[in-house]
């Protein structure tokens, strides 16, 4: 069998700095998946604040939504202690603007019929008006040139291997194993990175037109393709980036937001201290090797070639050999590559969608290159990634704290 395993989710707070994975079958095991859903972050953030066990008003902030939404993906973390008896008013306002913009966000970006993207893939070659959310994100995507988001058909066919219930089935569909797989794929990239086969032009009052050529259209009604943009993975970056935006436009930024997928966004610029787990993956476990403290309004991209959670069922598939298949595909020719186990990166002053634009270059690659996170520092992006057994840093005012339990604590600073 694959990955399909059930998890415990059972809240707890056992303390753990290692968590060792069975040979051959790189899993987490549940006890890991109780401490991070406990923690209240999905699989990444832990710390709220080193103020949270002694001053009351923390409270998670929950969105009243009668319909399907991205609430169970995104977890929005307030603090209330410094309103003190009008605390609850409070509450009620955050939690009704919280509720609005999370189906605002959901009509945008959601996989329904009537959601904003799902008009724009049936609108070929028709100007559509579209909600500002998702014009916002797509004038995102075009500014930085990216094409991932062009590759809908590739991303549906790995789909099929992340369902799989067996490592026989997902072969099938893996075009590490299947050749005319490959094949396809690589066609399906070649239509994605040319914008002269497809392309978005954004015009004035948020219309948008997903303009495709014929040679693509011919290409499409051949292979049954009805959609070619799809956020895909990288949707929870501009998800929590509308939400983040929204509270703190109406002056509510005592908290954080973060999704289980690895973005957060801080909008606290109180000086409370925070603290952001770095894991990384060493053989068949995954480590906890240190922290990353911080006390500025920052957002944090976090991104992995494995899975930490039973939520990550339908974004990795790990065979028994440990070799695992992600979402994370390259618009040269539309396989799953990645440079490295994991790359965290943050900045402030910019939000998850443009870190994230930022590093798929340097990410989507054989290997992660010094030279390509220089640049991402030029563009004021810090970076954390493990190099040779060691988690490497570039920022030299960073405070990385070694976790106890975890030897040797090898901690480089690159500058």
């Amino acid at each position: 069998m694959g990955n399909r395993k059930n998890h415990d989710w059972r809240p707890g707070f056992p303390r753990i700095t290692r968590i060792e994975l069975p040979e051959g079958h790189i899993r987490l095991r549940a006890v890991l998946a109780i401490i991070l859903f406990a923690l209240g972050i999905g699989a990444i953030v832990y710390g709220v604040s080193r103020f949270l066990s002694t001053e009351p008003g923390w409270q998670l902030v929950e969105a009243d939504v009668s319909g399907p939404s991205f609430q169970e993906e995104i977890q929005f973390m307030y603090d209330f202690s410094d309103l003190g008896g009008s605390a609850t008013g409070a509450y009620r306002s955050v939690a009704q603007l919280y509720s609005d913009a999370m189906e605002r966000a959901y009509q945008a970006f959601g996989g329904e019929e009537t959601s904003q993207i799902s008009l724009l893939n049936r609108s070929a070659n028709e100007t559509v008006t579209v909600d500002e959310v998702l014009y916002h994100a797509l004038e995102q995507i075009v500014e930085a040139g990216n094409r991932t988001v062009f590759l809908a058909p590739a991303y549906q066919e790995y789909q099929r291997i992340l369902r799989s219930e067996s490592d026989a089935e997902a072969e099938s569909y893996d075009p590490a194993f299947n050749q005319e797989q490959a094949d396809y794929l690589a066609k399906v990239a070649a239509f994605a990175g040319d914008e002269t086969q497809i392309s978005l032009e954004l015009m004035k009052d948020n219309q948008v037109c997903l303009r495709l050529s014929e040679e693509c259209l011919r290409f499409s009604e051949e292979n049954g393709i009805d959609s070619w943009v799809d956020f895909s993975w990288m949707r929870n970056a501009f998800v929590v980036d509308y939400l983040a935006d929204t509270m703190a436009d109406a002056g509510f930024t005592h908290g954080y937001l973060a999704s289980y997928d690895g973005f957060t966004r801080n909008l606290d610029d109180r000086g409370m201290s925070y603290s952001y787990n770095l894991f990384d993956r060493q053989g068949n476990s995954i480590e906890l090797p240190a922290v990353l403290e911080y006390g500025e309004p920052i957002s944090i991209v976090f991104l992995r070639g494995y899975s930490m959670s039973e939520r990550d069922d339908w974004h990795y598939y790990t065979y028994q050999t440990g070799e695992t298949v992600s979402l994370m595909l390259r618009p040269t020719d539309g396989l799953n590559r990645v440079a490295a186990e994991n790359l965290v990166c943050y900045a402030a002053g910019k939000g998850c969608a443009e870190i994230l634009l930022a590093m798929l270059p340097e990410y989507l690659t054989d290997s992660l290159s010094r030279d390509g996170l220089a640049r991402l520092e030029e563009q004021g992006i810090w970076s954390i990634w493990p190099e040779e057994g060691s988690l490497c840093y570039n920022n030299p005012d960073s405070v990385l704290r070694p976790q106890e339990g975890w030897e040797p604590p090898r901690l480089t600073a690159l500058s």
